[in-house]
């Protein structure tokens, strides 16, 4: 039995209140189309909705974000993402943000076959919008950050893909990893109390086991990474084994540490995603996409 579920339960109720007090406190920017509540799949469950945003009077076609909400496995939803996603808009972006089912009812392996159907969908559907599907970019904070990473991996590994059931519809240019999480593994019980919520009772004798440590992933095809953290992130060490782990196969990389305080205060755990409107979060925003702008390739370039 997990006794510390209900205790992560309890953690991440008082959570959601707080996101409840901190979206109702923020307005909206305006310019940007919102397509909300699109179902990936067709059993009419919250957890397989996205939302689609893009600039208004779009003509041409973007580049596309796809975001993965945080939320410690067990919490979260994409509306809690929606202002960072329409700051990405902003950026000349359409983004697409997606729940998945959580960790409360279902396991690791279920977020995973969300995310993959999610982009199964992306793939049959980015046409009937402005979206340029040669240049696609995957983000995810916290454990969304782990979400998006193994996903990326995933993507690459026909093994990967075979342990977890899923086929890739999609190829990213690049990941964006915001205070991720990438080791529930090695000895740190904030991360190894997730373990049975993620794998069940004996985590160790599931299979996937091995890879809620991201120094066991396939490294071959991994594309390019942003990783970013700050001076208040309580994951800010496994952001910085990301980087240690994708700098020793020769994954390209860039990292990015945020030293600001603001009123006093350190930068919190995915400052740029609960924030969007302050001046850390707007560098930190224009960094990221400007990196993967960097990374796209017309169609001229390509031939």
């Amino acid at each position: 039995m997990d006794i510390f579920k209900p205790i992560l339960l309890k953690f991440w109720s008082i959570t959601e209140k707080m996101d409840e007090k901190r979206i109702a406190s923020q307005t909206p920017i305006g310019g940007i189309t919102q397509i909300t509540d699109i179902a990936y799949q067709s059993d009419a469950s919250r957890e397989h909705l996205l939302d689609i945003y893009y600039p208004e009077g779009t003509v041409k076609k973007l580049p596309v974000i796809v975001d993965i909400h945080g939320g410690g496995w067990l919490y979260g939803y994409k509306e809690i993402n929606k202002y960072y996603c329409l700051k990405l808009a902003e950026k000349g972006f359409l983004v697409a943000s997606i729940n998945y089912r959580l960790a409360r009812d279902f396991q690791f392996i279920d977020q995973i076959a969300d995310a993959f159907s999610a982009f199964s969908w992306l793939s049959e559907n980015l046409g009937n919008y402005p979206a340029d599907t040669d240049n696609i970019f995957l983000v995810g904070d916290s454990a969304g950050g782990q979400i998006v990473s193994i996903s990326a991996a995933i993507c690459g590994c026909e093994k990967m893909q075979n342990d977890f059931g899923v086929t890739p519809s999609l190829r990213f240019k690049a990941v964006g990893a915001i205070c991720p999480a990438v080791d529930l593994v090695s000895p740190n019980f904030m991360m190894n109390v997730n373990l049975k919520s993620l794998l069940g009772e004996k985590p160790k004798e599931n299979p996937l086991y091995k890879y809620m440590d991201y120094e066991n992933v396939a490294y071959l095809g991994l594309p390019p990474f942003y990783i970013v953290t700050a001076n208040g992130d309580f994951l800010q060490k496994q952001a910085r084994k990301l980087k240690k782990v994708l700098d020793r196969h020769n994954v390209e990389n860039v990292f990015y540490y945020y030293d600001d305080m603001v009123d006093g205060k350190k930068l919190p755990h995915v400052f740029s995603v609960v924030n969007p409107y302050s001046e850390p979060a707007a560098r930190e925003i224009q960094t990221m996409t400007d990196f993967f702008k960097s990374k796209i390739k017309t169609a001229a370039e390509v031939k």
